[in-house]
């Protein structure tokens, strides 16, 4: 057995915005479409069919929910109130293109990112932008991809909050 190791940085991408919590999730979950899993294995073998499925399933910049995990429910379990929500997100077709090129790319997609209010009940926000991450690969279409996706990623966070903050009749943006 051969073992090694790499070290590499990693960009971490925080915002803190004003906005309420559940009214930032809301927006999040309302501007992302949804994967459905069923639904694809139902096309296993038609892949043009697949493939406009998956492109129905898209939401704001392309992108969709694969699942969410949430740790504030999990924490509440052991007595600590807190709001948290991990979300597993991105897009099939983007991660074919890039796996095509590169399998590893495969450990960084789909995206991750979790919402949680902070000590002041603030909504921060924080994820790894995908170019830092998918840069183990070293490919230039899956550089150009992941940089694509870091502004994809972006755009869904600043639309989310505007949505929520317009809800809520306020004007902080973060």
């Amino acid at each position: 057995m051969k073992t090694s190791e790499t070290q590499r940085q990693i960009v971490r991408v925080t915002i803190d915005t004003d906005v309420n919590f559940e009214g930032f999730v809301k927006s999040f979950r309302e501007r992302l479409g949804r994967f459905d899993q069923a639904a694809i294995a139902a096309l296993m073998g038609q892949p043009r069919e697949a493939a406009a499925a998956i492109q129905g399933m898209e939401g704001d910049q392309g992108l969709m929910i694969f699942f969410t995990l949430d740790h504030g429910r999990a924490l509440n379990m052991v007595g600590k109130s807190k709001k948290a929500i991990r979300f597993i997100l991105g897009n099939p077709l983007v991660a074919i293109q890039m796996t095509k090129h590169d399998v590893r790319a495969g450990q960084y997609v789909p995206l991750t990112l979790i919402a949680y209010e902070d000590e002041e009940n603030r909504v921060r926000i924080e994820y790894d932008k995908p170019s830092s991450l998918l840069d183990v690969c070293d490919n230039a279409e899956i550089d150009e991809t992941a940089r694509d996706l870091d502004k994809k990623l972006f755009l869904v966070v600043e639309h989310a909050i505007k949505d929520a903050s317009q809800a809520a009749g306020t004007k902080d943006l973060g």
